[in-house]
């Protein structure tokens, strides 16, 4: 498993699959990677592939995803005590809201706006914006207001366009999702949702065995294999509207908190020494990874993360000899605090 790599380009022999090429983006270094089986899961840019491997063998495909994007605002659980979930099903204008308690704050969403591009970071139109906060103050203690929210960001879907699809509204979409082998033996998945990636995993693996691609392995030989970190079934478990801390690290809680830097706290439920814990055994190379895509600072607090990119650039340069990259997170955490005009 490597990060921070791109597929540059796709290598076929006799029209068929064979591996590709990565770009290692810290060194620029080139490599070949060869397999029986590749699988495109790359969310809404599973066309860049389909192309690069349609290119290859002098054909060319229509895309199959329809990019729409979701706003999600977070705010302090004051404005809904309580671990339940509020569900919305019709709003004014018929459509749904939810508040989640999450990691010690309160998800409000989401929308459901065409996108045509496929920016990394998009950001949320006024008109989204609006709608979430008018329609969530109907339901909450009080009205939520643009300075009360901590982070704002969002979420592109990867929904798959019928056949013959010209352009159609976004909510008519397949919100399922969808395996394809292509001639070459590209297998692309998109679609879905994150709740239900396990249903797509095994679908994707039956494509790759009825195709040829795999050896087929005993049905359900993963169904009962707990997660890195997974407690034994029966464990007490912690809620997921908890405040971040060690809790969230499972069996492995030991191991991070006997790193440096246990009982230095930085602030949100991290440590010093769960900044170590991500660099040596989560491939954390950068302030990013860690206050962003380890610990979810970023999505739940953008000013209290972007506070701590200093402190946490310096443990991951202790770590890893790389840069850090904390300036730019800092920019990233302030366009989680801006607001649309």
């Amino acid at each position: 498993m490597v990060n921070y790599c791109r597929v540059t380009a796709l290598q076929h022999r006799d029209g068929k699959l064979t591996g590709l090429t990565c770009r290692d983006a810290e060194t620029q270094r080139e490599f070949t990677v060869r397999a029986t089986c590749v699988v495109n899961a790359t969310g809404v840019w599973v066309d860049e592939l389909r192309r690069l491997d349609a290119e290859a063998t002098g054909r060319q495909v229509r895309p199959m995803v329809a990019p729409s994007q979701g706003v999600h605002a977070v705010v302090d659980r004051e404005f809904l005590p309580g671990n339940h979930a509020l569900m919305v099903p019709k709003t004014a204008d018929g459509r749904v809201l939810f508040g989640v308690p999450w990691m010690g704050k309160l998800i409000l969403g989401t929308t459901d706006t065409p996108r045509g591009d496929l920016p990394k970071e998009p950001r949320p139109f006024r008109e989204e914006l609006d709608f979430i906060l008018s329609e969530a103050g109907r339901y909450l203690v009080r009205a939520p207001r643009q300075e009360d929210i901590r982070s704002l960001w969002v979420g592109l879907r990867p929904l798959v366009k019928p056949v013959g699809d010209d352009g159609e509204p976004t909510k008519a979409l397949s919100r399922e999702h969808t395996v394809l082998v292509s001639r070459s033996g590209l297998v692309t998945v998109t679609g879905g949702k994150w709740t239900t990636y396990r249903a797509m995993a095994e679908d994707v693996l039956e494509k790759c065995f009825d195709a040829g691609l795999l050896a087929r392995s005993p049905a359900g030989v993963t169904a009962d294999l707990r997660l890195v970190g997974a407690p034994a079934p029966g464990a007490v478990a912690t809620s997921i509207s908890a405040a971040p801390g060690l809790h969230l690290y499972g069996t492995e809680a030991g191991e991070a908190d006997a790193l440096q830097g246990s009982q230095r706290h930085l602030g949100g439920g991290l440590t010093a020494a769960m900044v170590r814990f991500a660099a040596r055994y989560e491939y954390a190379r950068t302030v990013e990874d860690v206050l962003a895509r380890r610990m979810r600072l970023l999505f739940l607090d953008a000013r209290l993360a972007a506070s701590l990119a200093a402190e946490v650039g310096d443990l991951l340069r202790q770590e890893t000899g790389a840069d850090p990259q904390a300036e730019a997170f800092r920019e990233l955490a302030a366009s989680y605090l801006r607001m649309p005009v």
